[in-house]
């Protein structure tokens, strides 16, 4: 019998928190020293909830390139790779196990805060208690398919079986496809364990081994996939998310096709995490001087034209917002009926 997603989530997270690295250890008090100068000659651990290689990689390391330069001091960063659990173990780390004055940040995965809201027992945080930094990209999500598998529209999804890969159970290649089966009866199967960025699944796909992927954000489509997009190799036939994508305005969304009321809430509550989809955070109870100097530092990243002309050039798209909006989608999330978080719990319940 297979695992079902609270199954595999347990084994997942158990088996990568025991990989923990020693550099993430609660430091002690940090000391009062004004946050200007604080800085000066530091290393900030940089974690991120994926392999390298994928979309978070590509946002984790341009953001790095140019944060230090808007940091007084001029720290230095430390990228560290944590994935496992669909996120869950990066997310418990950085909240539990992390120095918390103002030296450990790291972008996250948002299915994790997802999770949280639901009650899921492995997500060892309080959502609304992390420390804010900014949100690089308000996402979109989509589901590809390779094109000599003949699958063209969603009615082609709802009439054969579709074999994607997923990056993890808890990840959104995951959990959107079960919850898309669920409400608006598409045929997919997933298959977990590619993880390593969305470069895997389509590997897989061109071998054969996949027919698609759903979970490719569009920002990764764009920077990563433009030219199997341009050739017709890859062809984006769903998306998901609280509005249609500007640059997909053709392709249907889930949330359009929900037969009823119940099930469009249950979407609405899965795909709310989108808005949050490249989200930088800090552990709980970083001094609040620190906190609010990362956070202005951010959004000072965000507006520095070095940081912009990069991004432009790798076609990193960046519809960014500060941790007051953060905030609100979060408390967005945490304050969903019972009843819906009850259906979106029974849908990752599933049996895969």
């Amino acid at each position: 019998m297979t695992m079902g997603f609270a199954a595999r989530a347990r084994l997942f997270a158990a088996r990568a928190c025991a990989l923990a690295l020693p550099v993430l250890a609660l430091a002690g008090p940090a000391r009062a020293q004004d946050p200007g100068s604080f800085f000066a000659d530091k290393t900030i651990s940089f974690i991120v909830a994926s392999g390298p290689g994928g979309g978070y990689d590509m946002y984790a390391r341009l953001l790095t390139r140019h944060l230090g330069r808007n940091i007084p001091g001029n720290p230095s960063f430390a990228v560290q790779y944590l994935p496992g659990g669909g996120g869950i173990v990066a997310a418990n780390n950085l909240f539990g196990l992390s120095r918390k004055d103002g030296t450990a940040m790291g972008l996250l995965a948002s299915s994790t805060f997802l999770l949280a809201a639901i009650g899921d027992p492995h997500t060892k945080f309080e959502n609304l208690r992390f420390t804010f930094i900014g949100n690089m990209n308000e996402e979109a999500d989509t589901c590809s398919v390779w094109h000599t598998t003949g699958i063209r529209s969603v009615e082609d999804l709802k009439s054969r079986d579709v074999i994607i890969g997923t990056a993890g159970v808890g990840s959104n290649s995951h959990t959107f496809p079960l919850g898309m089966n669920a409400v608006i009866g598409t045929r997919f199967k997933v298959i977990p364990g590619y993880s390593g960025g969305a470069q895997v699944r389509t590997t897989a796909m061109e071998r054969g081994e996949l027919f698609g992927s759903c979970g490719i954000f569009v920002s990764t489509l764009g920077a990563q996939f433009a030219q199997p997009l341009a050739e017709g190799k890859l062809g984006v036939v769903l998306q998901m998310g609280l509005s249609r994508h500007p640059k997909y305005k053709d392709v249907p969304n889930a949330l359009e096709l929900a037969p009823d009321d119940s099930g469009r809430q249950a979407l609405e509550l899965l795909f709310a995490q989108l808005a949050l989809g490249r989200p930088i955070m800090a552990p709980p109870d970083v001094p609040r001087e620190r906190a609010e100097l990362l956070a202005k530092a951010f959004e000072n990243t965000m507006r520095d034209p070095q940081f912009q002309a990069e991004a432009e050039k790798t076609s990193v798209e960046t519809r960014w917002f500060g941790g007051a909006r953060m905030r609100e989608v979060m408390l967005q999330m945490e304050q969903a009926p019972a009843g819906v978080k009850q259906r979106v719990r029974a849908i990752l319940d599933q049996q895969n």
